[in-house]
């Protein structure tokens, strides 16, 4: 359609090719192709440049950031593999059995010394834990006696050892006084023959890095 006033000229078609980018940025238009006169067709292309805040180079500061820290991608293989990290661990040591008159018996008695150690393990960990906070730790070996008479156990009594100070003394036989005071299962049938069999149980406190002295 010939322009109003003016001279008319040949129609020629228009294509136009929106580039993605956020919305409201500023449009810049860039008119490609042949002479518009010989019938060439006019591509108009709008580039909405990208904030480099949404979209940053390789060269911005946040990139290269990213690149130089290690947090996802950890230690190299290369590298000597870091030791463990300590772990507090609480086991009985060999137990001494007395008064018992059958080899029966004494096994029976042995059994009931260390369910009764490995049933209060996780709180003997953690009286060891709070004695390392208060005083350097190292393997430390306590020894406490029972007596076990028609069938049911006595309380606990510390004979040797100290757990850090005395707080840490105290928090393990307030452990302890938790721990089962009869002997269920097979071996109370053998427990009840006995009259009296005391026990005394080496219990040792120590963190995993670290050896335990024979």
């Amino acid at each position: 359609m010939p322009n109003r006033g003016g001279p008319a000229g040949p129609a020629h078609p228009i294509r136009e090719t929106p580039a993605p980018a956020p919305a409201g940025e500023t449009e810049e238009q860039v008119v490609e192709g042949g002479d518009p006169d010989e019938g060439a067709t006019i591509d108009i292309v709008v580039e909405k440049p990208r904030p480099d805040w949404l979209f940053p180079k390789l060269d911005h500061p946040r990139v290269q950031a990213f690149f130089r820290n290690d947090a996802m991608t950890g230690s190299s293989l290369f590298d000597p593999e870091p030791p463990p990290p300590p772990v507090p661990l609480v086991r009985a040591g060999r137990l001494e059995v007395q008064g018992a008159a059958s080899p029966a018996q004494r096994r029976a008695a042995r059994r009931f010394a260390r369910r009764l150690v490995a049933d209060r393990r996780d709180a003997l960990e953690a009286c060891y834990v709070d004695a390392l906070q208060r005083s350097a730790g190292d393997a430390v070996k306590l020894t406490f006696s029972i007596e076990v008479q028609n069938g049911s156990r006595s309380a606990f009594h510390l004979d040797r050892g100290q757990l850090g100070d005395t707080f840490g003394n105290a928090c393990v036989m307030g452990v302890l006084e938790f721990a089962p005071a009869q002997i269920e299962g097979r071996d109370r049938a053998e427990a009840l023959r006995a009259h009296t069999v005391k026990i005394d149980i080496p219990v040792w406190f120590w963190l995993q890095s670290q050896t335990v002295p024979g």
